[in-house]
């Protein structure tokens, strides 16, 4: 019998698998069902781990993972998927899909419909990288990657002037996030000799 852990970890692991699928295999003709379709299976898979954990009264649950060594002082990629990420996720797939559902009916007359959706996929992934990021490299890519996406999203309409304004705002508080981000890298990189959450925290 598998251990919670391990199922998941699969279930985890196949929600981001479904959501990444549209990205690197779209059909141009059907991409804004095909994009629903993902986020949809990928909820319902990702109900499957918080069902068994509130069944079991178990949430203290956490599954490392260390993909690689980066070669420069100790840096590696790590992931981490904890009662938070098994909360979060199905959340974020929950707010994803009702999203996307209203968009295909808001923005059923632009052109570059297709590429909102992407917009929409890839702050998911970066979301879910932030959530689950195991050491602070992660994160910061993962935060970095939520503050882009924001500005591309925030001033999708950009010749609205308050759109453009709220993207230009978004730019600005993630910016100065950047800087307390990186002192706080550089100064546990110096004195903790190390970026794994776990250890610095």
């Amino acid at each position: 019998m598998p251990s919670l852990n391990a199922m998941a970890l699969v279930a985890m692991t196949t929600s981001i698998l479904l959501i990444i699928f549209p990205l690197i295999n779209p059909h141009p003709k059907t991409f804004h069902l095909q994009t629903k379709n993902a986020v949809k299976a990928a909820f319902f898979v990702s109900l499957i781990p918080l069902l068994l954990f509130v069944a079991e009264g178990q949430m203290d649950a956490s599954a490392n993972l260390k993909w690689f060594d980066l070669g420069v002082s100790n840096l590696s990629l790590t992931t981490q998927f904890d009662k938070y990420a098994i909360l979060f996720i199905p959340v974020a797939l929950a707010v994803t899909w009702s999203i996307l559902e209203f968009s295909t009916w808001y923005m059923q007359t632009d052109p570059n419909i297709e590429i909102f959706f992407k917009y929409l996929l890839i702050f998911l992934l970066a979301m879910i990288t932030l959530v689950c990021a195991g050491n602070l490299l992660l994160l910061f890519l993962g935060w970095e990657g939520v503050g882009i996406m924001s500005f591309l999203l925030i001033g999708w309409y950009h010749a609205r002037s308050n759109a453009a304004a709220a993207a230009l705002q978004a730019v600005l508080y993630n910016r100065i996030g950047d800087i307390g981000f990186l002192l706080t890298f550089c100064w546990l990189m110096k004195n903790a000799q190390s970026t794994e959450l776990p250890y610095v925290l």
